[in-house]
């Protein structure tokens, strides 16, 4: 899976450095577009000055050592003189333009340039650029507009025509225009200048570092949701293996109660039809020890299945868990007056050591786990041994420790002795048999009233089992 991160990271980025050129491409289109209404503004204003000048019939103006005849306008009264002798020569729209040209390249302004491919003044022939422009023209409002690199240099060429109108015709129709025409056209030269590069990186730098914040932001983002999908991922593993060692541990544990289960049914059934069939021949004391192996048979088998239904149903949740203040002391005395009997058959003696103190727990839960603990005690101690139960108050917990003189649990038993899919019973030190399951069953118990437990153990000393619950 740690593969698939940097590639996910490799989409985002080249996601995002896409996005950011094609946002560059427009800005730059933008600055273009920019270019071309400047240009267009320029030549609608230039077409509306030479306007002015035909709809006043041309323009007189002083002749100057600047302003001389135009020797390309013919025209019966193109030079006058006036009552008080000055001198004045007449300005026609096309010879207006040229000097507004000159004028505009002498203060660096715009430079524009009046043309036709049927020029009267040969200076206004068209250049190949121009040429081609004024050869794509249909009519009105059609124009022609190009970025021209040369080298390091850029340069943006605007042209649109010259429509002949009615004022026109007074020079050009002789050259056979008639009304509606393409006379010629104007074209603008416009240097891609400081001001829009200056807008240009402008903006560039803006698209920089939104860009910059977008990709940082999806990075963490994309982090965030890669890190909570991983460990989605890890919980969803964890909870299948779970399920599958679940499962595996249910079918061990299923096939250690058969065999568990198998064995006193296999004895109860061969010990009646041996005294069934044999009753007669068989002794007295061989009868006896038959009845008793049967009697020992049948408490194993149903000592076996108390503890799975106890088992069954804390699981299922049908175990109904009542706490209530529980007296420790007292709860102990109870469960050794139960087991007096067998502990005395052993010549084992218990004691009951217990401070006063109160848990806050199942009543029937605890004295199952205590008689359990004692049980076992007496089964792996030898005769003449001792057991003492001792109970005191720690914090808010209730600590409560079952000590035997007894032969120890072997190391083999240690870690999985809580453990209900390993067989680990063994016999008693008078051959007592046992199924192994009723640790589990109070490891399940102690935990269902919020307590912990665990033991200490020494070969042929004894072991102690503690258990915690909560204090009242």
């Amino acid at each position: 899976m740690r593969r698939y991160f940097p590639i996910l990271m490799i989409v985002w980025a080249g996601m995002i450095l896409g996005s950011f050129l094609f946002n560059l491409r427009i800005l730059h289109k933008n600055a273009e577009t920019l270019v071309q209404t400047e240009s267009e503004a320029f030549f609608k204003l230039l077409v509306t000055t030479r306007q002015w000048n035909a709809n006043h019939g041309l323009v007189y103006v002083p002749v100057t050592k600047r302003m001389q005849p135009n020797p390309y306008l013919i025209h019966s009264r193109r030079d006058i003189i006036t009552n008080f002798g000055d001198s004045l020569t007449l300005v026609n729209p096309a010879f207006m333009t040229r000097q507004l040209a000159e004028l505009a390249e002498k203060n660096g302004i715009t430079g524009f340039h009046i043309t036709s491919l049927n020029p009267i003044r040969p200076a206004n022939k068209p250049d190949e650029w121009e040429t081609m422009a004024l050869q794509t023209f249909n009519g009105a409002g059609d124009k022609f507009f190009e970025k021209i690199e040369i080298g390091d240099s850029i340069t943006f060429r605007y042209m649109s025509p010259l429509i002949v109108e009615q004022s026109c015709l007074a020079c050009h129709a002789s050259q056979g225009y008639r009304l509606g025409d393409i006379r010629g056209g104007i074209s603008i030269n416009t240097p891609y200048h400081e001001d829009y590069l200056a807008y240009a990186r402008a903006s560039s730098g803006r698209l920089i570092i939104i860009y910059s914040l977008i990709f940082i932001v999806g990075f963490f983002l994309l982090l965030y949701f890669w890190s909570s999908f991983k460990r989605h991922r890890r919980v969803v593993e964890a909870k299948n293996k779970e399920r599958q060692d679940l499962n595996a541990a249910k079918d061990k544990f299923f096939s250690v109660i058969a065999h568990d289960l198998k064995t006193p049914a296999a004895n109860i059934e061969l010990l009646s039809n041996t005294l069934k069939e044999q009753f007669d021949d068989l002794s007295e004391e061989d009868r006896r020890n038959c009845v008793d192996m049967l009697v020992e048979s049948a408490k194993t088998h149903n000592d076996l299945l108390n503890t799975l239904l106890d088992l069954s149903r804390l699981r299922l949740g049908s175990k109904q868990y009542n706490p209530e203040q529980l007296d420790i002391r007292k709860l102990v005395n109870g469960v050794l007056e139960q087991t007096k009997l067998q502990a005395q058959q052993k010549q084992i003696g218990q004691e009951n050591r217990a401070d006063e103190c109160f848990a806050k727990a199942d009543r029937n839960m605890i004295a199952t786990v205590v008689r359990n603990m004692v049980v076992n005690a007496i089964k792996f101690t030898c005769p003449g041994g001792q057991i003492v139960i001792r109970a005191e108050k720690k914090n808010t917990e209730v600590i409560i420790a079952i000590a035997d003189t007894g032969i120890g649990i072997a190391d083999t038993l240690r870690d999985r002795i809580f453990e209900a899919d390993y067989n680990k019973s063994t016999v008693g030190t008078a051959n007592e048999s046992g199924t192994g399951l009723g640790l589990v069953l109070c490891k399940e118990y102690v935990e269902r009233n919020d307590g912990r437990i665990w033991f200490e153990s020494e070969s042929g000393k004894g072991t102690t089992f503690f258990f915690t619950l909560p204090a009242f």
